[in-house]
């Protein structure tokens, strides 16, 4: 097994046990008894439980950007920006497991700089492409010309960060039906169109 295929066990080991028992509980100890080998192989591939966690975090956001790229093949325009803000959601069964490792990074970086440093550039990617979908559809006169699209990316990223935040803490109010609902409403409030036309 290669150097780096080794690495992504490791991580997937972490990202195990971190569904499983926490962040504040997953230890270099812990990730080497989900992989059945001792603490010595794991810092081999990782420094510390910080590189693991950027490691991992790397894989959540290649995840992401990968699934959202899958999602919007095939779609244009209007229907393309539904997918694209559709496909970071909890809508299928395990999808919680993603959002509930992406919390637990995001608490953990919390009072350490170079980590939060991170998360703002990982944040950055996600509203770059927003950001260049919703210019494509202004330009196509689907949504309003009045709008920041800077600003709206970023709502847009704060709207997906709530409804899966939501999820993990009350799934029975953020339904997938429910997800859907509120990303189309508020896609209906970008439009040039009235609602009832989309």
């Amino acid at each position: 097994m290669s150097h780096a295929d080794r690495r992504l066990e490791v991580s997937e080991a972490a990202w195990r046990v971190i569904v499983r028992e926490g962040l504040d509980r997953t230890t270099m100890r812990a990730i080497a008894q989900e992989l059945g080998s001792t603490t010595g192989v794991v810092t081999h591939y990782f420094r510390d439980k910080d590189d693991l966690m950027l490691f991992a975090l790397d894989r959540v956001i290649e995840r992401t950007i990968n699934h959202m790229q899958t999602c919007t093949q095939g779609y244009e325009g209007l229907d393309r920006l539904r997918q694209l803000v559709f496909s970071p959601l909890p809508l299928e069964p395990g999808d919680e497991d993603g959002w509930s490792v992406w919390i637990a990074f995001l608490g953990y970086a919390v009072g350490r700089e170079h980590l939060m440093a991170e998360h703002r550039r990982r944040y950055a990617q996600l509203h770059e492409i927003l950001e260049k979908e919703l210019k494509a559809l202004q330009a196509a006169k689907l949504i309003r010309e009045d709008l920041d699209l800077s600003l709206e990316a970023n709502a847009l990223i704060a709207f997906i960060d709530g409804i899966g935040t939501g999820f993990v803490v009350n799934p029975a109010q953020f339904d997938p039906d429910k997800q859907k609902y509120l990303v189309l409403r508020y896609i209906n409030s970008l439009l040039m169109l009235s609602p009832a036309q989309v």
